[in-house]
């Protein structure tokens, strides 16, 4: 039995590994070679959000309540971001405030719902 190689050769050429192209014409391992593009800014700025401790996250929460930007309150002079400051502590010691003696009067209505 004799055996053909052209054949052979010319029957698997179909199958010969060649660079595959995307729509574009470029081929696909430039494309996974490109850089990730730039974060969108909602992306970077949420990642901005999440590196920030309790203690920041709350203070520039209290500062939009009064009014205040970011690029606001870095602007200020130390005078004024003192008194910012201050104005934060305030409203913060009155939100606990509030909230204890929310608690507390739950816990006085569960008092008096108890019947021994």
């Amino acid at each position: 039995m004799k055996i053909e190689m052209k054949a052979i050769s010319d029957s698997f050429e179909p199958l010969s590994l060649k660079v595959k192209k995307n729509g574009d014409g470029g081929d696909f391992g430039a494309l996974l070679n490109v850089p990730q593009a730039k974060q969108s800014d909602a992306a970077s700025e949420l990642e901005k959000y999440l590196k920030m401790s309790p203690e920041e996250r709350t203070a520039i929460a209290m500062r939009k309540q009064l009014g205040i930007s970011e690029d606001e309150y870095a602007a200020m002079t130390p005078e004024q971001k003192k008194a910012v400051d201050a104005k934060v502590a305030e409203l913060l010691k009155q939100k606990m405030d509030e909230q204890i003696a929310k608690q507390q009067q739950e816990a006085n209505g569960l008092k008096s719902g108890i019947s021994l």
